[in-house]
């Protein structure tokens, strides 16, 4: 789908302005999904608006629900109109709208919050690895079954892992 690109940039990077997250995790809580995350990227000279989704964590399941297709599908079109007001600028666009993944890189603080109970690999800076699950997340540490109190200081990088079961 084709929109047109604000082009308030910082450092190079274009920006979503918080109002409009704000109303885009609005929208998709109405549709009883999460906004998990809205990134710009450029890729073979198109730019493209990324939003990925995920639906509320259910106690009485073991996994998180995932996201359809045709529930992307379904966000997209009510996020276009959204778009062509908020983002009237321009430069032309690509909407691709989709779930984080299985396997997903935890970035801001509420990626944390969202994956607590999903196994998660650690890469610190000083390159050791600690895999494990996720209990719990607060501004300054992330905690595993495994290594409590890892600071977010000392941290590379997390990803969640998803292990098929023979």
């Amino acid at each position: 789908m084709m929109h047109s690109l604000n082009k308030s940039k910082t450092k190079g990077v274009v920006m979503i302005e918080s109002s409009l997250e704000t109303q885009i995790a609005k929208l998709a809580q109405s549709m009883g999904f999460v906004l998990y995350d809205i990134a710009w990227v450029k890729e073979n000279e198109q730019n493209i608006l990324r939003v990925s989704l995920t639906k509320p964590y259910d106690d009485s399941k073991a996994l998180r629900p995932h996201i359809t297709l045709d529930e992307c599908a379904l966000f997209s079109t009510a996020l276009s109109p959204l778009l062509d007001v908020a983002l009237k600028q321009s430069q032309a666009y690509h909407l691709e709208v989709s779930s984080p993944g299985l396997e997903r890189t935890l970035k801001k603080p509420q990626h944390f919050a969202l994956s607590i109970g999903e196994e998660v690999c650690v890469t610190l800076k000083d390159k050791s690895v600690i895999e494990g699950i996720l209990c719990a997340c607060d501004e300054e540490n992330i905690s595993l079954e495994n290594a409590p109190n890892i600071p977010l200081a000392e941290i590379k990088k997390v990803k969640t892992l998803f292990r098929f079961n023979a």
